[in-house]
């Protein structure tokens, strides 16, 4: 079973992204992204939001579910609106409130 921290680092890896891409996009250190990506560090609910905003293809349920090892969504409409980062921050918690 796969962690959180795990899925979005092969995502990451999978789309080409460096640490220091990922960094710098979202206003921190590399080796801030590192500690999130490896798991030594919790991996803010602030970052997750943002990447996930800027990765709309992430399905939240697969990146929740323990047992999904695939985190991408379905493909979506191109007219599909840019998700606010609140939007996400609260499908998160609905999510986290259903599974725990």
């Amino acid at each position: 079973m796969m962690k959180i921290h795990q899925k979005i680092r092969e995502y990451s890896k999978e789309k080409g992204e460096t640490m220091k891409e990922i960094a710098a996009a979202y206003g921190v250190t590399p080796q801030s992204i590192q500690l999130y990506f490896s798991g030594k560090n919790a991996m803010p609910l602030a970052f997750l939001a943002w990447y996930i905003e800027n990765h709309p293809d992430l399905d939240l349920y697969a990146l929740f579910d323990k047992k999904q090892q695939n985190i991408v969504a379905e493909t979506r409409p191109a007219y599909e609106k840019k998700v606010k980062k609140q939007e996400v921050i609260d499908k998160i918690v609905a999510i986290l409130k259903e599974e725990l």
